[in-house]
């Protein structure tokens, strides 16, 4: 592997070069809309194996495998169900992985030696565009070091994986922001593994039948891995701590802080915070709505590391299923 990591601009003929590198077993991360991906042709053991060294992933922690749009499952999976292509008709492209049951095709590798795996198809004309080049499946975590946060731009991924990794190929910033919801269609009911931009509702819409929880899931005993589902997860360097507007008026500020909100309630008690503080917090302000939250929240955790802040501060989003991908990514990120 080369000492640096190659930038590549998203022209047709470096799609291309990045496709033909990944047939011969190279790591080439690309953008998705939910973040950029590491990826690894599912048919090559041997970059697999360097997915989860470049990472540092335990290798038990399932990949989710990247389609093509109209690409053929047969062989990679074991089976369609009616379920299954409901969602893939309703939700592909887009941010919805489904766990299905593995085919013969796909290697133990990408499934952490379940016999289950999560298939998506991204909805980002440069993975579009080099998932058809392929040919086939491309396992594709998130392009960071394992359990750090995840990256929304090129250079984030270089920060991180510089000379681990062949190539990353530039494009489009995520419109999403946060990992795919991912859906298990293995048990008797969907169930809902991580949650993501698609809610449990609007899926409930497509399959016509209630849709189980991760707590449900559990509590039936069933331990399915998926990737991004570990008690802590998406985490900076600097502590973060999530808060609602009644624990924020308690808090005293003793070392460099970034608190970040979006209603008028929590943002109203950041001025007496500042007041009360050895150590003046910084305040960013964002849109209250969920889906712009999202889409900078990964953004927001890396710049408080990059600021040098030891606190980052973040509000406790609603409890309503439009804010539960932001909520989970939080309550990962401060475990």
């Amino acid at each position: 592997m080369a000492l640096r990591t190659a930038l590549l601009k998203p022209t047709h003929s470096n799609i291309a070069e990045a496709a033909q590198a990944l047939a011969m077993g190279k790591l080439v991360a690309f953008p998705t809309e939910t973040v950029f991906g590491l990826g690894a042709a599912v048919t090559s053991e041997s970059a697999l194996a360097g997915v989860f060294k470049a990472k540092g992933r335990p290798a038990d922690h399932p990949l989710i495998a990247h389609v093509a749009p109209d690409a053929d499952l047969s062989g990679w999976v074991a089976e369609l169900s009616p379920h299954a292509r409901a969602l893939m008709q309703a939700f592909w492209p887009g941010p919805l992985t489904l766990v299905l049951p593995k085919g013969e095709r796909m290697s133990l590798t990408v499934t952490g030696g379940q016999q289950s795996v999560g298939v998506r198809c991204p909805d980002h004309p440069v993975a579009i565009e080099l998932l058809r080049d392929v040919g086939v499946p491309v396992a594709a975590p998130s392009a960071n070091r394992f359990g750090k946060v995840s990256p929304t731009r090129a250079a984030h991924v270089l920060q991180e994986l510089d000379g681990r990794i062949d190539y990353v190929l530039d494009g489009d910033i995520p419109r999403v922001g946060i990992e795919s919801t991912i859906v298990s269609l293995i048990g008797d009911q969907p169930a809902i593994l991580r949650p993501g931009a698609i809610t449990a509702s609007q899926i409930e819409q497509v399959v016509k039948t209630p849709v189980l929880n991760l707590a449900q899931v559990r509590a039936q005993g069933d331990q399915t891995r998926v990737s991004g589902a570990l008690d802590k997860h998406y985490s900076p360097d600097a502590r973060v701590n999530v808060l609602d507007a009644p624990a924020l008026s308690r808090v005293r500020c003793e070392q460099s802080t970034l608190i970040v909100g979006w209603t008028d309630d929590f943002l109203a008690e950041v001025s007496e915070v500042q007041v009360r503080s050895v150590v003046k917090p910084k305040l960013l302000a964002l849109s209250n709505h969920p889906d712009q939250v999202a889409q900078q929240l990964y953004l927001i955790l890396r710049k408080a590391d990059e600021d040098g802040h030891a606190q980052l501060i973040i509000e406790q989003p609603a409890h309503t299923p439009e804010w539960e991908g932001v909520a989970d990514r939080l309550k990962r990120a401060s475990a």
